[in-house]
């Protein structure tokens, strides 16, 4: 009797219907990296006036103010996930209105990675809506995945709100392709679920489930237990 009642328990913990399914790397582990404007910083790091005092790992991307904006570098990332609907979000310092952007785009080849806002390229903005500027720091802060008019649809404001817009992804291999818009933005770690209600500035992804690599992992906790 008692097999059978751990069996049933472990049934119920690993069960899909409750299971969530997440991916996360280090900003700094990109598989290829084209131009020079992306920087791969230690910390402690000195940059614009402060200090950046931690990051996930120790390391993080970005550029310092002067470097430039926008330019066509960029670095991709490859991962593999199952097939759903993915929040992605990025681990990021933005301080100020001119320091908190980048391109974007999923699936994409190289040739066609530029930092324009137009084709498969999207902005990702942090805190460029004027009703979220209020909350600009120094500090990491993670931002859900938003486009101001590419062709993903989650615009930023969308993305704070109850109803954000995921990636509908298919099993196997894709890419993510961050180019550079503005200097003075930093990225940290890249993290995405399949839970539209966790919030990673609530709860610290490492500290829910160990971190992973780019491949995808599952834990069976129930939402409500985060």
């Amino acid at each position: 009797m008692r097999t059978l009642i751990l069996l049933a328990v472990l049934s119920l913990t690993i069960s899909p219907a409750f299971a969530q399914k997440y991916i996360s790397w280090e900003a700094e582990n990109f598989d290829a990296i084209n131009g020079e404007k992306f920087q791969v910083f230690k910390t402690p790091a000195d940059v614009d006036g402060y200090t950046i005092a931690e990051a996930s790992g120790g390391t993080f991307i970005g550029s310092t103010n002067g470097t430039g904006n926008d330019g066509g570098d960029w670095v991709k990332y490859e991962f593999s996930v199952e097939a759903d609907d993915w929040h992605f979000w990025g681990r990021v310092i933005a301080p100020t209105v001119a320091d908190n952007s980048c391109y974007w785009a999923v699936d994409t080849g190289d040739g066609d990675i530029t930092s324009t806002n137009d084709g498969p390229m999207n902005i990702w903005d942090f805190y460029e809506a004027e009703s979220l500027r209020e909350n600009y720091t120094t500090d990491w802060v993670w931002f859900r995945l938003n486009s101001r008019n590419g062709p993903f649809e989650g615009l930023e404001l969308t993305q704070h709100g109850d109803e954000p817009v995921p990636l509908e992804l298919d099993a196997g291999k894709h890419t993510l392709h961050l180019a550079h818009r503005e200097d003075g933005t930093y990225i940290d770690q890249i993290f995405a679920t399949t839970d539209i209600e966790f919030d990673p500035n609530e709860t610290d992804p490492q500290t829910a489930v160990e971190p992973q690599n780019k491949l995808t992992t599952t834990w069976g906790a129930l939402k409500n237990g985060f």
